[in-house]
C-alpha cells in the first residue's frame, strides 16, 4: 500500500505587531532627545581702514565688581578695590625659631640674624646654644609681620602692642578688641616702640570683650583672663579685621568672595599662606595668585 506523501506547510508570516510597537514608542522618544542647533547669519559692516580710530584707552571697570586684591611687599600690606587703596599696614619682620637644643621658641629680627651669621655664628637659643649657622633657616617656625604705626614715609614708627588670649609658651593666639571692634592696643615705648606700652594693661574678669570670629562677644572667665598676654599686633590680624569689614558690607557684590593675594617671587610661602588663611577666615572662598608688578 503506498503511503501518502504529505506536502510541505507554507511558513507562517512573522508577526510584527511587537517590532511596530517597539519602534512606535523609541521613534518619538529619540526625537525628543535630539538637538537642533539654530543657524543665523549676522551682517557686519566693518569700517574702511582709514575711518577706523584706536583707542588706547582702558574700559572702565565693572562698577558693580569689588575687584578685591591684598598686596604683600616688604614693607607693608594694602588692601586695593576698584582702582582704590586702603592705607598701608606697615609691619616689621620678625622670625620665630624652635630650638633643637631646648625645643623652646625665640623670636629674632632678620637683620640681626644675618648679622650674626656673617659673623661666622648661629642665632642663639634660651639656653644659650647656638643654632647650626649652615642649617637655622630650617628651625624657622613661623615669619611674624608686628604691624608699625608710622607718621609718614620717612618715619621708622613704632611697633603697636595689643592684647591677645594665649596659646602657651608666651605666644599670642586670638587678639582681643572692644565693644566698639576696635583692638586693645597702644605703640610700645622706647626706640621703635620694642617695648610694652605701660599703660596697656590686661582686662580683668569680668571685661566683655571679642575676638574676630563672628559672633565672638563674651564676658572673661577668671581662668582666660588670667592667660592673656600683651604681644606685638599682628599685620595680619588688622588686615583680617579690614577683609572682614569689607566682606560684610558688599556682601551682595556678585564677586564679593573673590580676591587676589599679590607678590613677588622671593616672598616667603609663608607670609601668602597666612594672607590666605585670614582671607578665608574672613569669607572669601576664591583666592587667587599674582605677581606683583607683572
Amino acid at each position: 500500500m503506498a503511503k501518502e506523501i504529505k506536502k510541505p506547510k507554507k511558513p507562517e508570516e512573522p508577526d510584527l505587531l511587537p517590532a511596530m510597537g517597539l519602534f512606535t514608542i523609541l521613534i518619538p522618544m529619540l526625537l525628543s532627545m535630539t538637538a537642533f542647533q539654530k543657524l543665523a547669519i549676522v551682517e557686519v559692516n566693518l569700517p574702511e581702514r582709514s575711518n577706523m580710530i584706536m583707542d588706547d584707552t582702558p574700559p572702565e571697570p565693572d562698577q558693580q565688581a569689588l575687584n578685591l586684591s591684598l598686596a604683600v611687599t616688604t614693607d607693608y600690606l594694602v588692601i586695593g578695590a576698584r582702582g582704590g587703596f586702603q592705607p598701608n599696614v606697615y609691619f616689621k619682620e620678625m622670625w620665630t625659631f624652635r630650638c633643637k637644643s631646648d625645643a623652646k621658641l625665640i623670636t629674632y629680627a632678620p637683620e640681626d640674624v644675618k648679622s650674626v651669621v656673617e659673623g661666622g655664628h648661629g642665632p642663639k637659643c634660651q639656653d644659650g646654644s647656638e643654632m647650626d649657622v649652615e642649617k637655622y633657616i630650617y628651625d624657622i617656625e613661623t615669619i611674624e609681620l608686628w604691624a608699625i604705626q608710622k607718621e609718614s614715609e620717612e618715619d621708622p614708627g613704632r611697633v603697636i602692642w595689643g592684647m591677645y588670649s594665649s596659646q602657651g609658651e608666651g605666644r599670642p593666639d586670638s587678639v582681643y578688641l572692644d565693644g566698639a571692634n576696635n583692638f586693645l592696643a597702644l605703640p610700645g615705648e622706647g626706640p621703635l616702640g620694642l617695648q610694652k606700652p605701660a599703660a596697656l594693661k590686661l582686662p580683668s574678669a569680668g571685661t566683655r570683650v571679642s575676638t574676630l570670629s563672628e559672633n565672638s562677644e563674651r564676658a572673661l572667665k577668671p581662668d582666660a583672663a588670667a592667660s592673656n598676654i600683651i604681644y606685638a599686633l599682628s599685620a595680619y590680624d588688622v588686615i583680617a579685621k579690614d577683609l572682614i569689614a569689607i566682606h560684610t558690607q558688599f556682601i551682595d557684590l556678585e564677586d564679593v568672595d573673590n580676591i587676589i593675594i599679590v607678590a613677588n617671587d622671593d616672598t616667603q610661602f609663608d607670609k601668602i599662606i597666612q594672607l590666605m588663611d585670614r582671607a578665608k577666615e574672613a569669607g572669601f572662598t576664591k583666592i587667587n595668585l599674582a605677581k606683583l608688578g607683572g
